[in-house]
């Protein structure tokens, strides 16, 4: 439902007034019942406040890990149930966390479909979004309308619980950072130097500081807390979603930290980790019990196992790679509530009744270019279709152009699919404004 209140009124303006805009809180989210909040709000603000993302050690990862445990711990006791499965049972007896996974909610969605009287889906799906559109289009090819997915994670590669893959081109995007940056120059980028290498180094530097010591903020919400590396790192990964105003914002936000301008950082919130990373982490323990269900079964996973993973994904991705293999994956380790029935189909279809439009940027931090190609060759080609915006950043919507915008209208309007593989350049490049060409990229 934040999706759709968020994106609502620029959907509408795009696809046309023929569109009611209809958004949900999938099982587990937001307003749903069951909600996976496994922790009374203090409880949560105060557990929250000792989080941490960026894995630098094994030791790190212990300490991850356990408080995993007790996370897993809380949610079981929440949302397992008591082990009565009866026709007149409870929700809370048949335990909700067990139905919050993506295939049920790919149901539920067809469900509401009939429930407002038609059988074709009519669908735009961004992030976690495209993960709900494949299945939901794997499941039921014969109720597809007219689908946009973008910001693809490729849904095989999700239900195997591969995250590495999917940061595959995250520090393309931290490299455009550095390379606006220093185009734009000081006046616009203030950590800027003569060269992306230079304005690299500098922020190395700026990160190595804070790791040596870390800064004191004034009081927060929840009492005093620091600006430390792995809060500077979370933030920076945040950052790369919605590039036009995330780079300008950390780029403010590394000058605050390397004059150590705590009443700067202090109005940046760059202190808080709850507002160091996107919604869909703070809040509630849905990320876990909808991932979790959907992946295998990771418990038996030793520690030496993960910090394996946790070693490839920062060889994958500096700035991403530790944070993203803790929240996509080793989180579920000590996950042990498992789904009452996991997706066990293929993900595509040899024919839909309707049409597919795929779409994504050329670099993305978290849903690679590379899954969109796959997934759209797993549908039928007369019935789907590519559209690439040349540009950095989480979803073409989230990053949106002039050209991705009137040919996402035209599908939805004339149900015209663009030729797969079109290329849109973006309107405007963080920090250097208003372009006619995207960035250097090899589509």
């Amino acid at each position: 439902m934040q999706a759709a209140l968020g994106l609502g009124p620029l959907l509408a303006k795009i696809v046309g007034p023929a569109y009611d805009i209809v958004g949900f809180d999938p099982r587990g989210t937001g307003a749903s019942i069951l909600a996976a909040k496994c922790f009374d709000t203090a409880s949560w603000s105060t557990f929250s406040q000792s989080e941490i993302w960026s894995l630098e050690s094994k030791e790190d990862l212990a300490y991850a890990l356990a408080r995993d445990e007790i996370v897993a711990a809380k949610c079981a006791e929440s949302l397992a149930g008591t082990g009565k499965q009866e026709a007149s049972g409870t929700l809370e007896e048949w335990g909700g966390g067990r139905f919050m996974n993506t295939p049920a909610v790919a149901t539920d969605i067809l469900r509401i479909v009939q429930a407002l009287g038609q059988d074709k889906l009519n669908w735009v799906g961004v992030s976690y979004g495209t993960v709900l559109g494949a299945t939901f289009a794997s499941m039921y090819p014969d109720n597809v309308g007219l689908m946009v997915i973008d910001g693809v994670a490729d849904a095989s590669f999700w239900y195997e619980a591969n995250v590495l893959d999917a940061i595959q081109d995250a520090d393309n995007v931290s490299g455009a950072f550095f390379e606006l940056c220093a185009r734009a120059g000081k006046t616009v980028c203030p950590i800027a130097e003569t060269t992306a290498r230079k304005a690299a180094e500098r922020v190395d530097r700026i990160f190595a500081t804070v790791k040596a010591r870390p800064i004191a903020v004034s009081p927060h919400v929840n009492g005093y807390n620091n600006v430390t590396y792995d809060v500077l790192q979370a933030f920076f990964r945040a950052q790369m979603y919605e590039t036009a105003t995330g780079f300008p914002e950390f780029a403010a936000v590394l000058a605050a930290v390397e004059a150590r301008n705590t009443t700067a950082l202090y109005e940046f919130g760059a202190n808080d980790p709850e507002t160091a990373l996107p919604f869909i982490f703070g809040g509630d323990q849905a990320l876990q019990a909808i991932s979790c269900s959907d992946f295998p079964y990771l418990s038996n996973t030793t520690l030496d196992q993960a910090w394996g993973w946790v070693r490839d994904a920062t060889r994958t991705s500096e700035y991403a790679g530790s944070i993203i293999s803790r929240i996509g994956k080793i989180e579920c380790i000590p996950w042990k509530m498992r789904a009452a029935k996991r997706f066990a189909g293929t993900i595509g279809a040899k024919k839909i009744s309707g049409k597919l439009l795929v779409a994504s940027n050329v670099y993305d931090p978290i849903t690679p270019l590379a899954h969109a190609r796959r997934i759209q060759k797993r549908f039928p080609t007369d019935s789907s279709a590519l559209l690439i915006q040349n540009t950095i950043g989480h979803c073409a919507l989230l990053n949106l152009g002039s050209c991705v915008a009137q040919t996402i209208g035209t599908f939805f309007q004339a149900g015209v699919l663009p030729k797969s593989g079109t290329v849109c350049e973006p309107d405007e490049l963080p920090f250097v404004g208003a372009v006619t060409k995207g960035i250097k990229s090899k589509i």
